[in-house]
């Protein structure tokens, strides 16, 4: 009974341990297939324990797990205001003309391998003979849920029916591959690092100092 008891008691202690810290560093180019996401240039997102950081030549964002939005910083003017992450699909679905809106995949298929080293999947969401899209993940690295709520909102503004599909899709994403007619085996995500603590982790996540709090998005823009 005794060696039950402990038993029992190890294994509430295991559950209940905090996530091993990490600090995930993924490389974005938007621009790429979406040109009226130029002016954003490369995005490089830091993906922490509690949250997901994103910074740009020209505006940085953050968001904690859990959280409906979004704090945008403008570092040049030192202002910083709260979005929705629900903006974010609203936003580009005004500004996209892409013409994948309605694409919807017909398949979705799975391979193993690796990027750089670490155990992944492959899931290929496929539009057709030569059009699919290429989403490497892995199980290495904690899933973090508010990178999936940001990257699910990013393609539900480009293509509602292919967030959908990407449901269905888990782990922790290190590569995503554009194969389409104009795109030809284009990145538009990419692994940059990965190192097992999260320092920075406090600082990435809190306004800059001495920022102050804009009451509208539009401010930031400026």
């Amino acid at each position: 009974m005794r060696a039950l008891l402990l038993l029992l008691a190890l294994a509430t202690q295991l559950h209940a341990a905090p996530p091993k810290p990490y600090h995930l560093q993924l490389e974005a180019n938007p621009a790429a297939p979406f040109p009226f996401l130029g002016k954003f240039g490369t995005v490089t997102l830091h993906v922490y324990p509690a949250g997901v950081r994103a910074e740009t030549f020209w505006l940085n964002g953050f968001t904690h797990n859990g959280t409906a939005a979004i704090t945008v910083e403008n570092p040049l003017g030192r202002m910083y205001t709260e979005v929705p992450l629900a903006q974010i699909s609203a936003t580009l679905r005004k500004l996209s003309t892409s013409g994948v809106e309605n694409a919807a995949p017909g398949a979705i298929t799975q391979i193993t391998g690796n990027v750089k080293g670490i155990p992944a999947r492959r899931y290929r969401l496929v539009y057709g003979p030569e059009a699919w899209i290429d989403v490497w993940t892995t199980d290495s690295i904690p899933e973090n849920p508010q990178l999936r709520a940001v990257v699910t909102e990013f393609v539900r503004g480009i293509s509602p029916a292919s967030a959908s599909a990407m449901t269905s899709i888990r782990g922790t994403p290190l590569y995503v591959e554009l194969n389409f007619r104009s795109y030809k085996k284009l990145p538009l995500l990419r692994l940059k690092s990965i190192v097992w603590n999260a320092d920075g982790q406090d600082d990435g996540l809190k306004p800059g100092t001495l920022y102050f709090k804009a009451p509208l998005l539009d401010s930031i823009w400026k």
